[in-house]
């Protein structure tokens, strides 16, 4: 099968719903994007947020807490009802079933690029990224954490054990 690309169309944003997942309308129907390379805390109670506070040791509520920040923030990027451009292979689903693309905002800002630079989002480390691109985001990350942006700052403590950063 071919590879379906996303390049230069743009589509209407549906819904977000989480720190690094949309609901996007595509020709083909309402499809769940995943943020390419990148990881959020979990907003909601759901098995990968337990998975979380088993591995940091963290209480449910505190990674709430971390995830709702996340999700705030990307809202705060892109809302319901704007077109949104979607970059990648829309055959590509992550375990979640979610599409797993670059989204640019109506100024062609990468949503990916912009969560892990305003410290908001992670990246995601066996996640298969272009070289270059996950070069950036770590760059971003690493800058990120170093500036005390966004969760990095107001949740440092939480934030660097579910990033798994050590100081």
């Amino acid at each position: 099968m071919a590879a379906a690309a996303a390049e230069d169309q743009r589509y209407k944003l549906q819904k977000i719903e989480d720190g690094d997942t949309l609901v996007v309308e595509l020709t083909s129907g309402t499809e769940r994007i995943q943020l390419a390379g990148i990881d959020a805390p979990e907003d909601t109670p759901n098995p990968k947020l337990q998975r979380d506070a088993q591995r940091t040791g963290l209480s449910e509520d505190v990674l709430l807490s971390i995830g709702n920040a996340s999700t705030s923030h990307l809202k705060s990027l892109v809302s319901p009802g704007q077109q949104v451009m979607l970059s990648g292979n829309l055959n590509r689903r992550d375990k979640y079933g979610r599409i797993s693309l670059v989204v640019l905002d109506e100024q062609g800002n990468s949503l990916n690029e912009k969560m892990v630079a305003d410290g908001y989002a992670v990246v995601l480390n066996r996640y298969p990224l272009d070289s270059a691109f996950r070069g950036r985001l770590k760059k971003m990350e690493g800058e990120a954490f170093d500036q005390k942006r966004g969760l990095w700052g107001e949740y440092r403590e939480f934030a660097t054990r579910w990033g798994n950063r050590g100081e």
